[in-house]
């Protein structure tokens, strides 16, 4: 990103830790989720929760101080808005995955009836897409073809895990001897597991945008 923060090294660096600190957050939404479907809410389960929260607080800070530095630098108007929303982008994936692991922690669910290693499937699948996204948006500023190949990955990828969601999906909608709120329940936790990627791939729009307004 050299050509765009020039001598900011300091945001630059912090933009490199946000998408750690997101990328913690998220891992340890899915472990712990992954988890608490084979063990329920245990000591591991409590402290992946923990963790979570943890890194999207630490996020959450890196956020605002890159923030509070975007708006009181040198940066061209179009340029601070596109990063603003670049950055927001990014850490809307945190705060995403936190509350769908808060939701099913406080509200105790059981779910018994989810095809679990299509599950894992879709998360190692996210874990995959992030990773690209992180590798697009480190050269976004330097390399806009290589940025936007990677932003057209991860429309790919969304799409896989749009497949197995629809899979999961319908097989718990032919499942007998569950309520139709179990069912909801159900469906809940696997689309939001899917809207993760589409989050991601969010984060692929806005690197496409800054693409188009810097080659003009």
């Amino acid at each position: 990103m050299s050509r765009l923060w020039g001598d900011f090294n300091r945001i630059e660096s912090n933009f490199d830790d946000l998408m750690e600190k997101v990328g913690d957050c998220m891992s340890c939404s899915f472990q712990a989720m992954l988890s608490y479907l084979e063990e329920g809410e245990t000591d591991r389960v409590r402290k992946l929760n923990k963790s979570v929260q943890t890194s999207e607080t630490e996020a959450d800070s890196i956020r605002r101080e890159i923030v509070n530095d975007i708006i009181s630098g040198s940066l061209m108007p179009n340029t601070r808005i596109d990063m603003l929303n670049l950055i927001e982008a990014i850490d809307d994936i945190a705060d995403h995955t936190e509350d769908m692991l808060d939701e099913i922690i406080f509200l105790h669910l059981d779910f018994c009836c989810l095809d679990e290693e299509k599950l894992q499937k879709m998360t190692e699948l996210i874990e995959d897409q992030y990773e690209k996204m992180t590798r697009g948006v480190g050269v976004l500023f330097e390399d806009m073809t290589r940025a936007i190949v990677y932003a057209g990955e991860l429309e790919e990828i969304e799409s896989k895990v749009d497949a197995i969601e629809e899979e999961i999906t319908r097989a718990v909608g032919r499942t007998e001897n569950i309520s139709a709120g179990e069912k909801m329940a159900h469906h809940s936790l696997i689309k939001n597991v899917s809207d993760t990627a589409d989050i991601i791939e969010n984060v692929g729009d806005n690197m496409e945008t800054i693409v188009s307004v810097r080659k003009g």
